[in-house]
């Protein structure tokens, strides 16, 4: 008999106070499925991860079933609806793989994963190749200034490219013979006599259903659009803005840990992705590729951060400011230079708004609501502290690199007003370079692997595209080692 964790201990719990049996104790839990189904490989998820992960199990050799709690259309979990960047190192060499292992760590103030941090850089190109040799493109390498790693982004660009890369893989999928349900929850998972992952009870519209496996992959995302564990992360926490997916709700980390899997990573502030947003009448414009090279303002009309070092960093700076609301400022020259700024405004005319334009610092002060004076003293202060390098670590607060001094009395311009939103997190289940979950103590739990947002990897901060990268990534590594677990 196939038992899960919870079953077994309101089991135990029953006998205490009623001589009841085990067999009933199941049922009562759960109910008794009518209809079981049989697969070597199971796969929980329809995201990148998800679809990469069965994918490669398939292409392996594996019998592989796919499900996902959303409808068909709604496929494609958070990675339908993001950005599509792919982190990665410049080339191949040992010298870009560590200088990308040490800027990522960099970004995580030296915590997270570093293991994974090294399995990324190692296998992240080779991960991109083969999804092209599956029908997904990307554009050119792109550096992410000012580090020396860069992205790729999902063809033919930002948003856009997405939703054509996972439809390309999951064709490849159906094609190779691999089977998906939609509209099929996972609400608990059974494990065999030696412990060993057995199936998942899934609850579909006909009722209960048992899926017999293997091995399991989870690729059911983070926790982002969980309201309650995204208040026990930080207090507040269950105000901000839900960016992504509202069925992002943390149901493969739950299941995991009820059969003992381990976490890492889901409280404080730290756990939490927080990037500013417009949230606009025609969409939400997001001014990610513009902040490095933006002077911030809050509505004291002062500088808050150094906006050099990211927009995750930005985004939990603005959660302290008042009324969590901001403003990027740059002015004609730095628009005309910089092609990531343009980037940025082509999604604020997307969304129809958020787009301040002013005829010098006394006009863009009016029209962001903050007081003249304080704007210009902080620009001018701003402007002294710039250096020919690009620091300015003289101005309050210091800024690293990419500052350039901006033009008064000229045209200026903003992207205002802003505010923090929940994308992702950064905690999650605990894996090993194999993908195996582990338990606490990182004993794997044999034939349960993981991917994508379920994975914890960075602490703190990240560089934009590491998660999709990790998605591609560990998503293939995981659905090989599952495939090669259930041939055995």
């Amino acid at each position: 008999m196939n038992i899960s964790r919870r079953s077994f201990f309101l089991s135990s719990a029953g006998l205490t106070l009623g001589a009841l049996a085990a067999e009933p104790a199941l049922a009562w839990v759960t109910g008794r499925p009518e209809k079981t189904l049989e697969t070597d490989v199971l796969v929980i998820g329809s995201g990148l991860s998800g679809t990469v992960s069965a994918l490669s199990a398939r292409e392996s050799g594996a019998k592989v079933l796919m499900i996902d709690k959303a409808k068909e259309e709604f496929r494609g979990g958070n990675s339908r609806v993001c950005m599509g960047s792919f982190l990665m190192p410049r080339d191949g060499s040992e010298a870009s793989r560590q200088a990308f292992v040490e800027d990522v760590s960099k970004k995580s103030l030296g915590g997270g994963r570093k293991d994974l941090y090294r399995l990324l850089a190692d296998n992240v190109l080779d991960a991109v190749q083969w999804a092209e040799g599956h029908g997904a493109k990307f554009n050119p390498w792109l550096q992410s200034a000012p580090w020396r790693l860069g992205v790729r982004l999902a063809s033919p660009g930002q948003y856009q490219g997405m939703p054509k890369l996972l439809s390309a893989l999951y064709s490849e999928y159906r094609r190779l013979g691999g089977a998906a349900l939609f509209e099929t929850k996972a609400k608990r998972i059974l494990l065999g006599s030696k412990g060993e992952i057995a199936g998942v009870i899934c609850q579909t519209k006909a009722g209960l259903l048992e899926i017999r496996c293997k091995a399991l992959i989870l690729g059911t995302g983070g926790y982002s659009a969980n309201r309650a564990m995204l208040e026990a992360a930080h207090p507040g926490g269950a105000n901000i803005l839900i960016r992504g997916n509202k069925w992002i709700t943390g149901d493969g980390i739950a299941l995991a840990q009820e059969i003992g899997a381990g976490t890492r990573g889901m409280a404080g502030v730290e756990s939490l992705h927080l990037p500013v947003v417009y949230n606009g009448p025609s969409g939400r414009g997001s001014p990610t590729r513009a902040l490095p090279y933006c002077v911030g303002i809050n509505l004291q009309g002062r500088r808050f951060v150094d906006e050099s070092q990211g927009y995750a960093s930005f985004g939990k700076a603005t959660l302290q400011q008042t009324r969590q609301t901001v403003a990027l400022v740059f002015d004609e020259a730095l628009r005309k230079k910089e092609k990531r700024i343009g980037m940025s405004i082509a999604l604020f005319e997307k969304a129809k708004g958020g787009l301040i334009e002013a005829n010098g610092c006394e006009e863009l002060a009016r029209k962001l609501g903050v007081p003249a004076a304080a704007l210009r003293s902080t620009l001018e202060a701003f402007n002294r502290a710039v250096k020919a390098d690009g620091s300015a670590l003289e101005a309050d607060p210091p800024r690293r690199s990419l500052a350039s001094k901006l033009d008064l009395n000229g045209k200026l311009y903003a992207f205002f007003p802003l505010t923090p939103s929940i994308t992702m997190d950064y905690g999650g289940l605990t894996i090993n370079t194999k993908t195996q979950v582990t338990e606490q103590d990182g004993t794997p739990i044999r034939g349960l692997y993981a991917a994508g947002e379920t994975v914890n990897l960075y602490y703190h901060d990240y560089h934009g595209g590491g998660i999709l990268a990790q998605c591609l990534t560990f998503g293939r590594i995981a659905g090989q080692n599952a495939a090669q677990l259930a041939k055995r």
